[in-house]
């Protein structure tokens, strides 16, 4: 009898016992499969971020590229991976390996450094890189994280902001020194031609007081160009049919050229014919009279200008083009171009083509240099059909009209 019930109780336990293993089966699968969906969110997260990872392990070695890595450094996973970070990352990847390295020797972590990598087309990119380290629950270092973006893009902004803010600052000062110095300049030349015409003067003295009269006329010309940088009226955007607004601009050049005994063939083209645009028509013709005219001193009012009107390749803007055949812009120039007070022309006052730039800004557009160095200046407005509200227009309001 006891032998049985000892039986009994080996089973009641035995049974006990095979569901317990079933229960810490059921347990660990699920345990199993929640890992599993984790590390399938982790990689899925990895995958779609849209600045660059880069894990590494404590010798260096690579064990996670994600794609927006790949891209940025120009590297192949499958050839990076379980290789030594300096075996895989070349010359052109100098400051972002060491980078990695001050983390893995026990320095501090990286925070939002702004280095430069040349890439394999030659590139410098600039790239902003924070590596922190990878610990364990008792502090020991199992690796590093990298986690980078390219900064193209956001220092093109930067640089932006802070061309208007000089444009700002420039303006007001413009403005008030011009007004402080116009009236003081204008007594001066009245007193002079009064002087000049009551008096009896010698071959010297005439040629002194004209003298005087031609270098106030010229100070009187920058104070105006000082004030057109500085007060710049907002625009007042219209629906402007393009092809005869380009037949007026041409018209009035044609008629400048006349005026001067220019030599200078005009020419200019609308596609398509019928395309309307949101702008203040004024304004941008006095750019592209300003563009032409530059171009005109250029060329020494000789050889050709054209001004072609087109859609950009996605059908969003309009890109109105100023090419000349004269001797071009100089590589050392051009990116003093459109700086306040920038200028090659003897008498300039290095104004027109920051009026120029901030119009075109004004009407949320941009304006570049787009030919090669010594090979005829050739500009590229861009202007969107749909304005934003900057221009005081609902963007509805703007669109391209077929008709």
């Amino acid at each position: 009898m006891l032998a049985l019930v000892t039986c009994v109780l080996a089973l009641v336990a035995a049974a006990g016992l095979a569901v317990a293993w079933r229960r810490e089966a059921a347990l660990c699968r699920r345990e199993t499969r929640r890992a599993e969906a984790l590390g399938s969110d982790l990689r899925n997260i990895m995958d779609n971020l849209s600045s660059g990872l880069v894990i590494i392990d404590p010798r260096g070695v690579i064990q996670r590229l994600n794609p927006a890595a790949q891209s940025i450094l120009m590297l192949d996973e499958e050839l990076a991976l379980g290789h030594v970070m300096t075996n895989v990352f070349g010359e052109g990847l100098h400051d972002f390996t060491r980078a990695l390295a001050q983390v893995l020797s026990g320095g501090d972590p990286v925070w939002r450094r702004e280095i430069r990598i040349l890439r394999g087309d030659s590139v410098d990119l600039p790239v902003g890189v924070s590596v922190s380290p990878i610990e364990a629950s008792d502090g020991a270092l199992t690796g590093a994280v990298a986690i980078f973006q390219d900064l193209t893009d956001i220092n093109l902004m930067r640089a932006k902001m802070r061309e208007a803010d000089q444009l700002a600052a420039v303006g007001e000062l413009s403005a008030g020194i011009a007004h402080e110095i116009r009236n003081p300049l204008g007594s001066i030349r009245g007193s002079v031609e009064i002087l000049a015409g009551e008096l009896t003067l010698d071959k010297q003295e005439r040629e002194l007081m004209a003298l005087i009269l031609k270098e106030s006329r010229r100070v009187n010309d920058i104070i105006t160009d000082f004030l057109a940088f500085a007060s710049t009226r907002p625009a007042q955007p219209t629906l402007v049919e393009v092809r005869p607004f380009l037949d007026d601009v041409a018209l009035q050049l044609r008629m400048h050229l006349e005026e001067r005994g220019g030599r200078t063939l005009v020419t200019h083209a609308v596609e398509p014919e019928d395309m309307l645009i949101l702008m203040d028509g004024e304004q941008i013709k006095q750019v592209l009279l300003n563009l032409a005219m530059n171009g005109f001193e250029a060329m020494g009012h000789m050889g050709e200008l054209n001004i072609t009107a087109e859609l950009d390749e996605y059908n969003t803007a309009c890109q109105i083009t100023v090419a000349d055949t004269g001797p071009g812009v100089p590589a050392a120039c051009r990116d003093s171009l459109f700086k306040p007070f920038f200028t090659e022309r003897k008498g300039g006052t290095g104004l027109g083509l920051s009026v120029v730039k901030r119009i075109v800004l004004d009407h949320g557009g941009q304006i570049e240099l787009v030919s090669p160095p010594d090979e005829g200046a050739v500009f590229r407005l861009v202007l969107p059909l749909l304005q934003t509200p900057v221009m005081g227009v609902e963007p509805e309001a703007a669109y391209l009209v077929g008709r």
